[in-house]
């Protein structure tokens, strides 16, 4: 047996099965770890995506707004219907 073994008071066969129970806690721990950090990244990527739309609608919205806006504040000139009655001699 190598230097590092004999060091143990316990037998090898014991150390053994008590290492592969560790590491398969360990196992368990970080694959429940892996789960939990790809569903937060997964929640991230459609708290962007949703953010992104919203932005865009957001930004078509005041577009539309601002062109209809214009409509409204520009001189009416291409309107015969007002102007011809007030124009018309009586």
């Amino acid at each position: 047996m190598t230097k590092a073994v004999e060091e143990y008071k316990s037998p090898a066969h014991k150390l053994i099965s008590m290492l592969h129970v560790g590491r398969d806690k360990l196992r368990l721990k970080y694959a429940s770890v892996r789960v939990n950090l790809r569903t937060a990244q997964n929640q991230v990527r459609a708290v962007a995506k949703s953010r992104e739309m919203w932005r865009h609608r957001a930004e078509a919205a005041e577009a539309k707004l601002s062109t209809l806006e214009k409509k409204m504040t520009a001189p009416r000139t291409n309107c015969p219907s007002i102007i011809a009655p007030l124009s018309r001699p009586n």
